[in-house]
């Protein structure tokens, strides 16, 4: 599994070598509608590589949920498969520039599959509070934790849904309506998974002072786990909301690299950190120490 990640990341940061590459301006006789929005053609070869990437990721998420019979995380691996269909879609995207059904799903596959691996670490975070450590250690009732985090990001993807359609009117007082909506529902879900990692680092901060060594108790590495994955799923945040804050046409959305860079290679590095540590390795084997301590009782 630790090669597998290896192998992921290495060829992901080769193609993104390949989208840095100086290719000069395009030049088309017609502007198509790809072209208007993005002001670049989606890179064929480098779309295949994190398209790949993402597969093989999730054939190994995959693994590691059947091998444990965690299907509670089932929406990880799924969410992942989706987003590597959403990658291949840019293939065809560059191929029919001017297609809105292929458009409208590329979007959709690389947008909304990242709120699937945000869930995942919401109710991990419930479960380890629950079997773990003292349930007072967190603020919110580890069992209402998902429900809270989830209903939050799905207000604010309806939010950003609504801005969205407004950006797309041909009235201009729509279209900068529309644009404020949709990066005021993305400020929100960002603050909204701040909050969550405020949570994590509290949790953190009460084991240590109830005078826990991490590296000595079985369920230790699920906090480090949870802080770096959600650090790298809050870099892919931080840029999506520069990226809509510079409007259309801005630099980051016009230039590719940057797309893989700051988006789709933050979201792989947290998902592969599950690849190699499996939660429920960690959760099982502090639940036989409470088991074995209480049996002693």
């Amino acid at each position: 599994m630790h090669f597998a990640n290896i192998l992921i990341i290495v060829a992901f940061l080769m193609g993104m070598v390949r989208a840095a590459s100086d290719k000069g301006p395009i030049s088309v006789e017609e502007p198509t509608m790809v072209l208007e929005i993005f002001r670049y053609y989606p890179d064929k070869a480098i779309a295949a590589v994190a398209g790949g990437s993402y597969f093989i990721a999730s054939l190994c998420l995959f693994v590691r949920l059947f091998m444990n019979k965690a299907w509670w995380g089932l929406c990880l691996p799924v969410a992942s498969t989706f987003m590597s269909i959403g990658f291949f879609m840019r293939i065809f995207m560059a191929i029919n520039p001017n297609s809105l059904p292929i458009f409208m799903v590329q979007q959709l596959l690389t947008l909304l599959p990242p709120a699937a691996y945000l869930a995942f670490n919401y109710i991990l975070y419930g479960r380890f509070v629950a079997n773990c450590i003292d349930r007072c250690s967190s603020w919110i009732k580890p069992e209402k934790v998902a429900r809270y985090f989830v209903i939050s990001d799905i207000t604010t993807f309806f939010i950003q849904g609504v801005g969205g359609g407004l950006e797309v009117s041909t009235k201009m007082t729509n279209e900068k309506l529309g644009a404020n909506i949709l990066l005021s529902g993305l400020v929100i879900q960002t603050l909204s998974f701040t909050f969550f990692m405020i949570l994590c680092a509290h949790i953190w901060r009460g084991v240590l002072r109830d005078g826990f060594l991490l590296r000595r108790e079985p369920w230790g590495p699920i906090l480090w786990i949870l802080m770096f994955s959600s650090t790298a799923y809050m870099i892919r945040s931080i840029y999506r909301v520069i990226e809509i804050a510079q409007g259309n046409g801005g630099y980051l959305v016009t230039h590719e690299i940057y797309f893989y860079l700051l988006d789709s290679l933050p979201l792989l590095i947290g998902i592969c950190t599950y690849i190699i540590y499996w939660p429920t390795k960690y959760l099982e084997a502090s639940s036989r120490l409470t088991n074995e301590m209480t049996e002693r009782r």
